[in-house]
Order: C-alpha cells, then sequence, then structure tokens
C-alpha cells in the first residue's frame, strides 16, 4: 500500500510540475509576442489628421465593420487614392 501511495504522489506531482512548466511556457511566449509587437510600433511614426467628431464616428465605424483599425483603415483608403489616382 505504501508504494500506491507514493506512485500516486509522485504522479501527482509530475502532474504538477508539468502543469506548471506549461503555465511558464504560455507566459514567455505571450511576454515574446507583446515584445515584439512594442518594437514594430516603435518602428512606426505618428500623423495627425483633423476631422469632425461625427466623421471620425463614421470612419472608425466603417473601418470596425471591416475588422481594420482606424489607422489600418486610413492608410488603406490612402494607398489605394494614390494608386487609382495617379499620383505616383
Amino acid at each position: 500500500m505504501a508504494k500506491k501511495n507514493m506512485a500516486s504522489m509522485l504522479d501527482s506531482f509530475e502532474s504538477d510540475t508539468t502543469k506548471e512548466h506549461d503555465e511558464s511556457i504560455a507566459i514567455a511566449m505571450s511576454v515574446q509576442q507583446t515584445k515584439q509587437k512594442r518594437n514594430k510600433r516603435q518602428a512606426s511614426t505618428t500623423s495627425l489628421v483633423s476631422m469632425k467628431p461625427e466623421e471620425k464616428e463614421r470612419f472608425t465605424k466603417i473601418a470596425e465593420d471591416h475588422g481594420l483599425s482606424l489607422s489600418a483603415f486610413f492608410r488603406l483608403a490612402v494607398n489605394e487614392y494614390i494608386e487609382n489616382h495617379n499620383w505616383e
């Protein structure tokens, strides 16, 4: 019976250790992804665009409806305009 209890205790310890290890790996991967995103963001620049509040609401709604941030929507719209109006 002592052997059974010992095996049970070892199985529980191994299970707990594996769970802790998996959680540590998940946290480390999350931290790495956050650092990569932050580094990408640092390589970018910011521009200000003035508009009426109702324009911002309209543009934000359109962007969100298409799964885009407002910034991504503006970049996409500007690039499309440049390409379709021969501005290059």
